[in-house]
C-alpha cells in the first residue's frame, strides 16, 4: 500500500509535508487566534440570539461539517471505482450467493 496515493514525485510530496509543518509551526508559535477572546465574543453573541437562530446555526454547521467529510469520501470512492473497473476477478454479491446456494 502506498503512503501517498498521488502520482506526484516524492520530492514534491516531501516539500508539501515540510510546507504543512512550517505553516502549523508558525500558526502555533505566533498564535494568531486568541481563543479567550473568541470564546468571549461567541458566548456573548450566542446569548443574544433567539433559539430558532441557534438551531439554524447548528444545522448549518452540521451540514458544512458533513459536506467537508462526505465530499472527499465520495471523490475517493469514485477514484477507487475507476481504478478497480478493469480488475478481471470482480465477482458480484449475487454470484457469491449463487455459489453458496443461498440465493
Amino acid at each position: 500500500m502506498e503512503l501517498f496515493a498521488s502520482p506526484a514525485p516524492m520530492l514534491e510530496q516531501v516539500r508539501l509535508v515540510l510546507i504543512a509543518f512550517a505553516i502549523g509551526y508558525l500558526t502555533r508559535h505566533f498564535n494568531p487566534l486568541n481563543w479567550d477572546q473568541i470564546k468571549e465574543v461567541v458566548l456573548n453573541k450566542l446569548g443574544e440570539l433567539s433559539p430558532i437562530l441557534l438551531v439554524l446555526l447548528g444545522l448549518t454547521l452540521t451540514a458544512a461539517a458533513l459536506g467537508l467529510i462526505l465530499w472527499p469520501l465520495e471523490k475517493i470512492a469514485d477514484w477507487e471505482a475507476q481504478r478497480s473497473s478493469g480488475y478481471k476477478y470482480r465477482t458480484s454479491a449475487r454470484e457469491h450467493l449463487k455459489r453458496r446456494g443461498s440465493f
